[in-house]
């Protein structure tokens, strides 16, 4: 079997999960035997493949309609399957501008607080607010305009991978059911995330109890209203990825220089490096407006971290009771999240140890090869 891995257009500048699994899954294929290359969906028109595994988020149609046209002239003679990495898009949408009606209701932003801008933040919480947006009026639900396009996608794919069966039904809710699927569970490299060394930080951390957050900095992350929702805390904040929106990465910078308790930025840094921050911390945050489940949440579950994530995307699938939930568009529900995961660190050691258990046991990248090979081998068949 010859597969062709098409990576998202700016994977090798925009790193992500995505990314990793991707990357994972070819080295695993290959010990299997399976030949994979990495590269553009024009490479199919150059040399046959028997599959193309396309790795760009449905939440980026057009960019998939524009791989898509380029296998026009194979069309017939390959499969094409996707890793979706797909969850209801209106509320990363209005909440993207609902954080910028808030930092904008202010000229001194680095001023914001919990309690200074409580009337705002429980309008956001309660989903109360309409905003307007390029003369559109935006509520909680509003349909995202991709949507369309999205169905269109699946139309013209074999087969589609999600990375849960909650993933799975959301598509079947949101958009239909429109080809073939298989669930293929994501993973982390177990070995790699359970080697970390408390010590092996740098100095200002070394010591001292701290809640990390490992991601790169975009609208779905959130940094600036986990920042926002714990800024009056008393621990350390440590966070680590890059500061891929601008935007966002500007009002961190302004409320960190604000907050009493210290915050340290760090950017991307190798994984072999990060593991010795999540074996350090106390708490690792990621109340992103959804996850499928969230590699970082992953990684810190394995290196013995109490780790806190969003309710809105599919989390619970993988983490059951090993992890605290909190709703990503409410500051205070983010904030209780974060204290319970900090306070109950000893007492719900156990909790922890079952979640790093099923980990070891199910989201290995050996086993998502072979469900993903399973599921090239049915699409085959067809």
């Amino acid at each position: 079997m010859r597969v062709l891995f098409v990576p998202r257009e700016d994977g090798d500048r925009v790193f992500g999960g995505d990314v990793v699994q991707m990357e994972a899954t070819a080295r695993e294929l290959r010990a299997l035997d399976i030949e994979v290359e990495i590269g553009p969906a024009g490479r199919a028109c150059e040399t046959p493949f028997d599959l193309v595994h396309l790795w760009t988020s449905l939440h980026l149609p057009d960019r998939i309609e524009h791989q898509l046209d380029l296998l026009a002239p194979v069309r017939s003679s390959v499969r094409v399957v996707l890793s979706p990495i797909w969850a209801p898009h209106h509320t990363l949408r209005w909440m993207h501008a609902a954080r910028r009606w808030l930092f904008e209701s202010t000229a001194d932003r680095g001023s914001l607080d919990i309690g200074n801008a409580r009337d705002t933040l429980e309008k956001i919480a309660r989903r109360s607010v309409d905003i307007t947006v390029d003369g559109a009026t935006l509520t909680a639900w509003t349909a995202h305009p991709s949507t369309a396009a999205c169905r269109g996608v699946l139309a013209r794919i074999d087969s589609i991978l999600p990375n849960s069966w909650m993933e799975l039904a959301a598509i079947f809710t949101y958009l239909g059911d429109f080809c073939e699927h298989a669930v293929v569970p994501n993973a982390v490299d177990a070995a790699l995330f359970t080697g970390g060394t408390p010590t092996a930080v740098p100095t200002e951390l070394q010591n001292t109890p701290f809640a990390l957050m490992a991601a790169r900095f975009d609208a779905r992350k959130q940094q600036d209203f986990v920042l926002l929702a714990l800024k009056n805390t008393d621990y350390p904040l440590v966070f680590v990825g890059d500061a891929t929106d601008p935007e966002i990465f500007a009002r961190f910078r302004d409320l960190g220089a604000r907050r009493k308790a210290p915050v340290y930025y760090f950017p991307a840094i190798p994984q072999e490096q990060l593991r010795h921050l999540y074996a350090a911390a106390r708490v690792h945050l990621l109340p992103s407006l959804f996850e499928s489940p969230g590699l970082s949440s992953l990684e810190a579950l394995l290196a013995e971290t109490a780790i806190v994530v969003g309710n809105l995307g599919y989390e619970s699938e993988y983490f059951g009771d090993a992890a605290y939930y909190c709703d990503p568009c409410d500051a205070w529900s983010i904030l209780r999240a974060t204290q319970r995961a900090w306070n109950r660190f000893e007492r719900d050691a156990e909790l922890r140890a079952r979640g790093r258990r099923r980990i070891l046991d199910e989201f290995t990248w050996a086993a998502a090869a072979k469900a993903t090979l399973h599921a090239y081998e049915r699409a085959l068949e067809k």
